[in-house]
């Protein structure tokens, strides 16, 4: 099948500088060419449409009056319990091309987690939009929101998020030539599934942590008949509010069983697959919330130039954590004294080899989009 676990050698860490300082040198050369009104040109359809998408999930929304820079779009919401908790897009213009008209910037959309929210990949999304890509971080139907407790009983929020997935995937479709999956633990689950219906639609698809296996426990609970039911009833009145200002201080029962719902799919999906597509996975082998095989399975099906970057256990990275960066961590207040620390994964850290993951991503990239 021929893919390549990824230990990072010299070689290909050497090719991925090489990429990173290239790019970062042509961008800077294409800005300062421009004149002033065509580096202001924005997509303003595209943020107008990705606020509409969530009037019927938040109700009210607007810009968020917060962003990073110039080409940042943000949807705030009474509703959301922070601007942190928002869904946003990281635009990038692209480049020229040799016949001097501009080229779309290739899209990569990135879904967070199970009681998480798109600052969960803030990180990887701002490093792929500093190497010229536009990122769009959805918010999941059901999460970032200040109360959330019908949202994580509702039985229909399996259709809620798949429903999600395909709307913001056919909004970017007509904005880039090419376009990318992924996600981060449940949003890699569920841009996995996407890639499996609608292969045509994308170019690759980007796993972190991703969710396609739980423990032999968790499992088996998804498959005892009435289980969800008895989760609603333990659940209780779900509270939102946390020491995590991004996340939900618990993972819902019926929410974590209706995402063991999605894993089952998607292995009926594959058994009867013949997608061949590029696949980036990263992935700790601490990690004991989703365990390493899921991913393992999924490469054994799908055929493609695939790169996978590994976290040895002696480090002992968290399933959470594998996507947080250094800069993440600067500013995020967590208030440690609702936490029990001595927890092994309570607190949160950055990912020690974030760099490295991200180099290696760089180089699928180089792989991938040679010669566009």
């Amino acid at each position: 099948m021929g893919f390549s676990i990824a230990k990072m050698t010299s070689f290909n860490h050497i090719k991925a500088i090489i990429f990173i300082v290239f790019v970062g040198f042509w961008n800077t050369a294409v800005q300062a060419q421009e004149p002033e009104g065509s580096r202001l040109a924005l997509p303003v359809q595209l943020f107008e449409d990705f606020s509409t998408l969530y009037q019927t999930e938040l109700g009210s929304v607007k810009p968020c009056e917060d962003s990073v820079g110039l080409y940042e779009y943000k949807v705030c919401s009474p509703a959301l319990r922070n601007e942190g908790n928002s869904p946003f897009i990281l635009y990038s213009k692209g480049t020229p091309s040799q016949t001097g008209k501009r080229q779309r910037a290739p899209i990569v959309v990135l879904f967070h987690g199970l009681s998480d929210s798109p600052f969960s990949v803030r990180g990887v999304a701002e490093h792929l939009n500093s190497m010229g890509f536009t990122v769009v971080a959805p918010l999941n139907p059901g999460h970032g929101k200040l109360n959330a407790a019908s949202d994580m009983r509702d039985p229909n929020l399996q259709q809620r998020w798949y429903m999600h997935v395909n709307s913001i995937m056919e909004l970017v479709s007509s904005y880039s030539e090419k376009n990318y999956i992924g996600g981060f633990s449940t949003g890699g689950t569920l841009a996995t599934r996407y890639m499996l219906l609608h292969p045509e639609e994308v170019d690759g698809l980007l796993l972190f942590s991703a969710a396609l296996a739980l423990s032999d426990s968790a499992e088996n609970l998804g498959k005892i008949w009435g289980m969800k039911w008895i989760a609603k009833i333990v659940d209780g009145d779900f509270v939102s509010a946390g020491p995590h200002p991004y996340r939900y201080p618990e993972v819902a029962g019926y929410a974590g069983l209706t995402l063991a719902d999605v894993i089952f799919e998607v292995r009926d999906l594959l058994d009867s697959s013949t997608v061949s597509k590029p696949i980036f996975v990263a992935h700790s082998l601490a990690d004991i919330i989703a365990p390493y095989s899921g991913v393992e399975a999924l490469m054994s099906k799908v055929k493609g130039d695939h790169q996978v970057f590994t976290i040895d256990s002696s480090y002992d990275t968290c399933h959470q954590d594998l996507v947080v960066s250094p800069m993440m961590m600067v500013g995020l207040k967590v208030d440690k004294t609702q936490l029990n620390i001595s927890e092994r994964c309570a607190v949160p850290k950055p990912n020690p080899l974030f760099n490295n993951m991200m180099a290696m991503l760089d180089y699928f990239f180089v792989q991938q989009l040679k010669g566009s």
